[in-house]
């Protein structure tokens, strides 16, 4: 827990307070909806209960046990985030999202299958690639250059699936164990099947409660997850208008 943790439910506790003061001293007619409704939908928006049940559609389709439960010819991840060079940091190396999407397909390649890796992002700004970062992480953690792939072009889910595809239908691969947060496997693979690559989902990060009453303490975690499973929804949509899915 960080010194920041405690903050939310702190002020959120006097919010509720503020709230009930506003309701007692408003009169029929010119009743604090729209406080209540900002000070409710905070609260439910940063309780773990919400986002479980937020993320559930997206992730309920995905096995939680960390083998695939099919074969494979490649192991597929995509690019989260990278932190670019600073002045006293002249590289750049993965942020957490993408970090944790490389552990796990070294974990696939040292415990379940030997197979080449492509990993897919491209260059968001002036600075190198996301894939050439994450090719580094790879070779640190001793997979051969040889059995890595890279797409260097990608800027988004569906760039990294028109981009990743032809690359894998260059090595005659069609089928792969594609690496990505439950919550965004539903696109991620979607955009993969609409350009003729059979996925089989090697998902990551599944939403959990414990089933206990920190389930209903508000929490900056839960946010962030609610604002992802948001932008899953809209981003099926959106692919889904365009045909990209």
């Amino acid at each position: 827990m960080s010194y920041l943790e405690p903050t939310l439910p702190l002020l959120l506790a006097l919010g509720v307070v503020g709230l009930v003061s506003a309701w007692r001293r408003s009169t029929k007619g010119h009743r604090p909806w729209l406080l209540t409704i900002s000070i409710g939908g905070i609260l439910l928006l940063s309780m773990n209960v919400a986002a479980w049940f937020f993320s559930l559609p997206l992730e309920m389709w995905y096995d939680a046990d960390p083998f695939p439960p099919e074969s494979a010819e490649a192991i597929v991840i995509l690019s989260g985030s990278v932190h670019p060079p600073s002045l006293n940091r002249p590289y750049t190396f993965a942020a957490q999202d993408t970090y944790e999407r490389l552990q796990h397909g070294l974990w696939l390649f040292k415990h379940w299958n030997s197979l080449p890796i492509l990993v897919c992002g491209g260059m968001l700004n002036e600075d190198e690639p996301y894939a050439a970062t994450m090719r580094r992480v790879l070779e640190s953690e001793g997979v051969p250059t040889e059995m890595i792939w890279i797409e260097n072009r990608s800027k988004s889910t569906h760039e990294n699936a028109v981009y990743g595809s032809k690359i894998l239908r260059d090595h005659a691969i069609g089928r792969v164990a594609l690496v990505v947060e439950a919550n965004s496997m539903a696109r991620a693979a979607a955009s993969f099947r609409q350009e003729g690559i059979a996925v089989v989902p090697a998902a990551i990060r599944f939403t959990k409660i414990d089933g206990k009453l920190t389930d209903l303490v508000p929490n900056w975690r839960a946010l962030a997850l609610n604002g992802e499973a948001l932008h899953e929804y809209i981003g099926i949509a959106w692919y889904g208008l365009r045909g990209w899915i």
